[in-house]
């Protein structure tokens, strides 16, 4: 009888600890999804002119949804129109399908069929390129982009991977992958 009290009580020591062993690799439940952030405020059609620590403009925006990050204090916008102001008065333009700007304005990220144009040269020309995303850092008069970029000013076309662009000397660099076509200035 001894024997088959081990045997019982050792059996239901098994069945216990399988147990327990099949409870703890059961699938977890997945956690709860998190609630989308709220916004602090949104605003519909609407301009915005943002301001540099000298009070100077840094850039103008037009848009029909800006969204305010609560935590991040960064803006999301929907199809925007941005104005960079130039040096020498002119204004670089540009439009995107969202763009989202860090707190206090000191960098510009243009998502989605991006277009950039340049100031009027003196002949009348601008520069205009178009990418996927391009960074604005509008206190170093500076755009960048990793993605392919066309270019083209008048009739001249160039396509490459990569933008470096200083908005104040009108100095683009294509980084890589650099192909074109050059036309010469229309007399």
């Amino acid at each position: 009888m001894r024997k088959r009290s081990i045997a019982a009580v050792t059996l239901l020591a098994v069945a216990v600890s399988g147990g327990l062993a099949v409870w703890q690799l059961r699938p977890q439940a997945p956690p709860p999804k998190p609630s989308p952030a709220r916004s602090d405020y949104i605003l519909e059609n609407f301009e915005l002119t943002a301001l540099d620590q000298d009070g100077k403009e840094s850039f103008s925006v037009q848009a029909p949804r800006l969204e305010r990050d609560p935590k991040g204090k960064s803006l999301t916008l929907t199809l925007p129109r941005f104005s960079f102001p130039d040096e020498d008065e002119g204004r670089w333009l540009a439009t995107s399908q969202s763009a989202w700007v860090a707190e206090k304005g000191v960098e510009v990220r243009l998502i989605d069929k991006v277009e950039m144009i340049g100031p009027p040269t003196p002949l009348g020309d601008r520069t205009r390129f178009n990418t996927e995303h391009l960074q604005i850092f509008p206190k170093q008069d500076l755009a960048l982009s990793q993605d392919p970029v066309t270019v083209s000013r008048a009739d001249s076309i160039l396509r490459g991977t990569g933008l470096r662009a200083d908005m104040k000397t009108h100095r683009i660099q294509l980084l890589a992958n650099v192909k074109g076509r050059y036309a010469p200035p229309r007399p």
